[in-house]
């Protein structure tokens, strides 16, 4: 269902799991992507354990600056941060000048991102300085990757954190042309995999660069400037 921009989420009706201080299971994401009921759930667990937009956001503030300057230096000017759970990226794109529109499946995530009180602290965190600009906007809309109606762009860029890997990977594929559609023909696209279960000597593997390749797109790691077209740039964190 189409919603107005800008207009608050109200808040779920969450009914919380029964106190276990020796259950873990909270901490883990659900296994059904498509669920969410089970996604509002997982997110306000997370809350009420204490782990709050900061701490699901400290991978995403490593080299943000860059990524920041790589969008100016493409021209983007529309983002979509999809799967954003209760991140509060969106907002430092937007104070970086962007007009950015988060997506994610979860009602309570959209709602928790949106009223957060986002601090100079972390936008610090996110966005130099040196690099914000007025004149950008961020909206928060409910809206499943699978459904072509939700947020259908195009946009100058998308990025995605931790939420493709998740797929089954007989549906990663189909999630990855999904987004795709809302992607310009020059668009810039930003895929973050975390492996927390990695350790050497094992190899640090990205969930998703062998469905960019299949696809035929340019591939970058850390820098996108050198290339023109369509570019998928993978980032990886562990721990």
């Amino acid at each position: 269902m189409a919603r107005k921009p800008n207009v608050p989420i109200p808040a779920p009706v969450i009914k919380p799991a029964p106190p276990d201080d020796d259950d873990m299971e909270w901490f883990f994401p659900p296994c059904d992507v498509h669920d969410h009921a089970l996604w509002d759930r997982y997110w306000h667990d997370q809350v009420t354990h204490g782990l709050t937009p900061p701490l699901f956001d400290m991978f995403s503030c490593f080299g943000h600056g860059r990524l920041v300057e790589c969008l100016l230096s493409r021209g983007a000017k529309t983002l979509l941060c999809v799967g954003n759970g209760i991140s509060q990226e969106p907002r430092a794109f937007a104070a970086a000048g962007f007009e950015v529109t988060a997506m994610d499946l979860s009602p309570a995530a959209i709602h928790l991102a949106q009223h957060w009180q986002f601090s100079t602290k972390e936008l610090d965190r996110f966005c130099p300085e040196g690099l914000r600009k007025s004149g950008g906007t961020s909206k928060f809309e409910v809206g499943d990757i699978l459904d072509a109606s939700a947020c259908p762009g195009p946009f100058d860029a998308i990025i995605e954190r931790r939420t493709l890997q998740l797929f089954p990977p007989e549906e990663r594929g189909l999630a990855l042309d999904m987004l795709a559609a809302r992607l310009k023909a020059d668009g810039l696209f930003v895929s973050h995999c975390h492996d927390g279960g990695w350790k050497p000597p094992n190899p640090r593997v990205h969930h998703v660069e062998s469905f960019f390749r299949d696809r035929g797109w340019a591939i970058a790691r850390g820098e996108a400037h050198n290339h023109s077209g369509r570019v998928a740039l993978l980032e990886l964190s562990t721990g």
